[in-house]
């Protein structure tokens, strides 16, 4: 009998430990991926981030996303460059200029762009003074930037330029907040600013006292903005999560286009801005999930050109890359938009 006993009692606990493994499998198959995304803090060229946190659209792709919030792309790209044991995030929104910087100019920056995100979207304000009316007018002013080498500084560049000047003719460069820039245009220590929206718009206001010099779109209409970008440690890791979070994107972009109106109402909420407001912010922005490679490979020959910085010989691209559209085809992965359902 205790024979039969012992041997009863086993067959039940292995069942028992069947049971519970079988269970532990159906929860973690069940439990929603984390996965932390970078973001820039109030930045209406990312709404389909905003958008997508608004609707579940990560929880129904059964994702548990932690936002992770940068003042600029420079410091989204200064967390990819730190070792995965302490790197905060695993895919970010960010402008294509400073995702390209760093790529070519540190060992550490091995990143992949995913998705675009939006074309134009920055613009130059300055005070409203009849004595600046054209790029020529800048030289000897102060302008404040969001970071040296960041999607804005590149625009600003390609201004000075249509102007015949260069970063040096200005008067003073002063890196700041956007929301600062705001507050230093009113108290005049600055001349002008250059920003994404909704900043401009909110800094053309009769109490603030700047206006629109040019948008984005007037130096070049259609450009490559924001970007969501990866290091290619995660995609290598976890591909499963990249393309639920690209699912996500191109859910959210989608419903942007589909749903102005109500994505406007969203806008105003996460920026503070009245309907005249978002109105001409979102105009100025226009929102996009695919890589459009003719205008990033032209991207690329223009920050070459006008950056000192950047170049086709750097030491941390492969040697075989010589062109750039060579380099977009190895910088730019659309695998995951290819696989969208």
């Amino acid at each position: 009998m205790r024979g039969k006993r012992t041997i009863t009692i086993f067959i039940g606990g292995i069942i028992l430990l069947a049971g519970l493994t079988t269970a532990i499998i159906i929860y973690e198959k069940s439990r929603p991926e984390s996965v932390r995304i970078g973001y820039l803090e109030g930045d209406l060229h990312q709404l389909a981030f905003y958008i997508a946190q608004e609707k579940g659209f990560y929880t129904d792709e059964g994702l548990n996303v932690t936002a992770v919030p940068f003042s600029n792309g420079g410091a989204v790209m200064a967390a990819f460059e730190t070792p995965p044991a302490t790197r905060s995030i695993d895919i970010s929104y960010l402008g294509f200029a400073p995702a390209l910087y760093h790529r070519f100019n540190n060992p550490a920056a091995n990143i992949k762009v995913l998705a675009s995100v939006n074309v134009n979207g920055s613009a130059l304000i300055v005070r409203d003074d009849d004595s600046i009316k054209t790029a020529a007018d800048l030289a000897g002013l102060k302008i404040a930037v969001p970071a040296r080498h960041n999607m804005q500084d590149f625009i600003l560049a390609m201004i000075l330029d249509q102007g015949g000047l260069t970063h040096d003719d200005l008067g003073e460069i002063i890196v700041m907040g956007p929301s600062d820039m705001i507050i230093a245009l009113q108290n005049g220590n600055i001349d002008g600013y250059i920003a994404w929206e909704p900043h401009n718009v909110k800094g053309t206001t009769v109490t603030i006292g700047g206006k629109y010099l040019y948008t984005s779109s007037d130096v070049w209409s259609n450009h490559p903005c924001c970007v969501i970008a990866s290091h290619e440690d995660f995609i290598d890791a976890d591909p499963e999560t990249v393309q639920k979070v690209i699912n996500v994107h191109y859910r959210a972009t989608e419903w942007i286009l589909d749903h102005w109106e109500e994505a406007k109402s969203i806008a105003m909420e996460k920026m503070n801005l009245s309907a005249d407001q978002a109105t001409e912010a979102m105009a100025n922005i226009g929102y996009v999930y695919s890589n459009d490679l003719t205008q990033m490979t032209a991207f690329v020959d223009k920050l070459v050109e006008l950056n000192p910085d950047v170049s086709l010989d750097s030491d941390y691209i492969p040697s075989e890359i010589t062109t750039s559209t060579q380099f977009i085809d190895y910088f730019v992965d659309g695998s995951y938009l290819a696989a969208l359902d």
